[in-house]
């Protein structure tokens, strides 16, 4: 019964150009998994590790149905793996659960789910894009969900910022691109969170489990999944940032002085304006570099300081004359 309160508290929860060089939300191409194997007899399952998306799969590890509803799958748009979301049920309560994979993550000390992640960018997205192939069955239908919102602190409630819902209706066994234009309800306020939701069951309700409508056995593929209009690097304050860099004179005029907390080979370090344009790239094989910056304008940059496999932190900074 205690997973049946997990999965009744995750879906009851109330909503609190696509380039393959530059696949913004992390692990949004699927290409980054590990094996989790739990306590027996519960079974292996794979999940990603790329910082963002996440699954239902450990409720697995609780024995109750339904089981497993998202797979690593070896059938992708691009790369080496997709994910694969599949519609079950448990059978005690007759309670549809969908296949699904977003930011989700459980918290166990009170048996409940949090959806959703700080929205970290400067910037509002422009675009919700990705790429699917959908295996619906008996007029059932997959898709994808986007909710932007921000909390209000005289409601106490969480206002909703844009949403997008897209539904895939009919069997798709092509990878087959979409790509929405996010709808906003407001313009003036930044939202603070970030929901997306990859889904093998369109009729899912978050409000009320027992109203989500579907067919047990409907499947869905995703990969590619990016959002548009946001810089690449700021997405990555959601993950570990493995090592401490600091900028000075910050704010900055005419040149910024970076020190790292130790060497790194192939350092490199690159600064991003607010609308994510890469604006210069340096070098930097020591701990201390002094790099010019008097050919940019006065505003806020960002930047993100990487190794030739990966980044290691990212932040912002200012530049200032006057």
């Amino acid at each position: 019964m205690k997973k049946v309160v997990l999965l009744l508290s995750v879906f009851m929860f109330g909503f609190c150009a696509l380039n393959h060089a530059q696949i913004i939300l992390p692990d949004g191409n699927f290409e980054s998994w590990s094996l989790y194997t739990p306590v027996p007899p519960s079974s292996p399952f794979y999940e990603p590790t790329g910082g963002f998306f996440k699954t239902l799969n450990i409720l697995d590890t609780i024995p109750t149905p339904p089981g497993i509803t998202a797979y690593r799958c070896d059938t992708a748009h691009t790369g080496s793996y997709s994910v694969r979301c599949i519609t079950r049920k448990i059978d005690l309560l007759s309670i549809l659960i969908p296949g699904v994979v977003g930011n989700i993550r459980i918290k166990w000390t009170n048996n409940s789910a949090v959806l959703g992640s700080p929205f970290n960018w400067a910037t509002k997205p422009l675009r919700f894009q990705g790429y699917y192939k959908s295996y619906p069955l008996n007029g059932d239908s997959t898709g994808a969900i986007l909710l932007l919102s921000k909390w209000n602190a005289s409601s106490l409630k969480r206002d909703t910022i844009a949403y997008n819902k897209l539904v895939f209706h009919g069997i798709i066994p092509e990878w087959t691109k979409f790509d929405t234009a996010i709808i906003y309800r407001t313009t003036t306020v930044m939202p603070d969170s970030i929901t997306i939701l990859l889904l093998s069951c369109a009729g899912y309700n978050a409000t009320v489990m027992y109203g989500s409508v579907g067919q047990i056995g409907s499947q869905a593929l995703f990969d590619d999944v990016t959002i548009t209009g946001v810089p690449p690097y700021a997405v990555e304050n959601l993950m570990n940032q493995s090592m401490r860099l600091t900028i000075n004179p910050n704010p900055a005029s005419d040149y910024i002085y970076v020190n790292l907390e130790r060497t790194v080979k192939d350092g490199r370090l690159e600064i991003y304006d607010t609308q994510g344009r890469l604006i210069s790239k340096f070098q930097m094989p020591d701990v201390t570099g002094r790099f010019s910056i008097s050919s940019l304008s006065a505003g806020m940059y960002y930047y993100r300081f990487s190794d030739s496999d990966h980044t290691l932190t990212s932040g912002s900074f200012i530049i200032n004359r006057q």
